[in-house]
């Protein structure tokens, strides 16, 4: 059993007490934390690696509850467009991948998350589906292949939208079975699958009553976006024929409860707040994605003050251009203060907390996001000594208001080093990145899509 020990580094634990410990040590055994200890010169027996967290902060992994990597060979293509739009303009780019591009997309985008620290995610997936494969088999191997702690969340079309991308009830229930029986809680429950539909008006009652039924079945939460502007709400009236709001819709066909995500949750009312709220639902939050399509702010400080269990997203590199959940918790902070016209509507502390153990919960991943022991292996350092992070007066705010994804040097998910000083282990990146960019473009061409040629600087050899 492998057993590491990060030492010397500020460690924030997030645990209940909020425990800051300085010159600290962190020791992980197999998957497991088994030690959080100041540090002491007696020699740790049996260490097969020791990092040395010297001007480092140690901190749980960041949780990215909600993206869309599927996505990201769409990155800068129509970020500045209006959500709906911007959606028509990148399905042509979707519809045009098989599993081999998919697997090529799926773990560039794990890569990014990995260099940004983002330990855990939710990939929400939508692809058309094939007769005669499962092509959300190519992001679970993307996702096992990189070493990332991930959720595959399946979402599904039935009516109004894209044919090609649109099946069954019954055809839904057979593929979530399989996909199921071969991928959730695999690699030691590393790898899990959720179901919910992508859009609110892409299913009727009866197909929402349906999702329920084969989460239920299959033992799956649900993962779904809400109320993602004040469009959303007026086409989900007209959709369903009657005056109703989707959180209103889903407290009426049993999609609300301990065990659903919604995400954004931009455009709610009070008593939404409350139905969500006394329900158990979690709300995830992606603010950079909400400033791009200009969507609105969403509330965050009545969904914190009601009781909700909030965590934090990025959304997809196509809707806002990157991965980094420090640019997340940030923005979170800007926009919620903006809205409630009080600084101190969303405090740096909570973000972060939001960002780790609030955002593992929501997602149902309690046996992370905290250092502890007893608790699953997922860590991360970041360099402390920069410019713009000194001086370190309050190592919380200095991590929310002045960090960023670049600043992470080394990532440990599920008791394994993942990255050390900014290297990726676990993929070749630099062909990674070769590849993807030839098969994007070729996914681009079958689409009918014209891009820019390609600029990548080049380096010169001047000796």
């Amino acid at each position: 059993m492998t057993r590491i020990a990060i030492e010397h580094g500020l460690v924030l634990t997030m645990d209940g007490a909020g425990r800051v410990i300085e010159n600290g040590r962190v020791v992980v055994e197999g998957r497991d934390i088994v030690a959080v200890e100041h540090y002491t010169a007696d020699p740790l027996p049996d260490c097969d690696l020791v990092i040395d967290a010297t001007g480092r902060i140690v901190l749980p992994g960041l949780v990215n509850s909600h993206t869309h990597l599927c996505m990201v060979f769409g990155r800068t293509i129509g970020p500045e467009r209006r959500l709906l739009e911007w959606l028509d303009l990148l399905m042509p780019m979707m519809a045009a991948m098989d599993q081999e591009a998919l697997y090529v997309a799926e773990l560039l985008g794990c890569v990014e998350n990995i260099k940004n620290g983002n330990t855990s995610l939710v990939e929400n997936i939508f692809m058309p589906p094939s007769a005669t494969a499962d092509i959300e088999d190519a992001a679970f191997r993307a996702l096992r292949d990189s070493g990332i702690r991930g959720t595959v969340a399946r979402a599904t079309e039935a009516r109004h939208f894209d044919p090609r991308f649109c099946e069954t009830a019954g055809e839904q229930a057979e593929r979530v079975g399989r996909l199921a029986g071969r991928w959730h809680g695999s690699e030691g429950d590393r790898l899990r699958l959720s179901i919910g539909p992508l859009l609110p008006w892409v299913l009727d009652e009866n197909g929402f009553r349906e999702t329920r039924r084969i989460a239920r079945d299959n033992g799956l939460s649900l993962h779904m976006h809400v109320a993602e502007s004040p469009e959303f709400n007026l086409m989900i009236a007209r959709h369903f024929g009657r005056n109703i709001r989707q959180v209103e819709l889903l407290e009426e066909v049993g999609c609300l409860g301990p065990d659903v995500q919604a995400i954004a949750c931009a455009d709610v009312s009070a008593h939404e707040i409350e139905l969500l709220a006394a329900s158990g639902t979690a709300v995830l939050f992606d603010p950079p994605t909400r400033l791009f399509w200009g969507t609105g702010f969403p509330p965050i400080r009545d969904f914190l003050t009601a009781g909700v269990t909030c965590g934090l997203a990025t959304n997809g590199a196509a809707a806002n251009c990157g991965q980094d959940v420090f640019e997340s918790m940030k923005y979170a902070c800007a926009t919620a203060k903006t809205a409630a016209n009080d600084p101190r509507a969303l405090t740096a502390a909570r973000a972060l907390r939001m960002a780790t153990v609030e955002g593992a919960r929501a997602i149902g991943r309690p046996e992370t996001g905290s250092i502890e022991v007893g608790k699953r292996a997922d860590l991360i350092t970041v360099e402390a000594r920069q410019p713009h992070l000194a001086p370190l007066f309050d190592p919380e705010k200095a991590l929310v208001y002045s960090a960023r994804g670049g600043d992470v040097r080394d990532a440990v998910i599920d008791g394994k080093v993942v990255m050390r000083d900014r290297k990726v282990l676990t993929v070749d990146e630099n062909a990674l990145l070769s590849e993807a960019e030839q098969v994007a473009r070729r996914c681009a061409a079958r689409a009918g899509l014209t891009l820019p040629a390609a600029r990548l600087m080049q380096v010169q050899d001047h000796a």
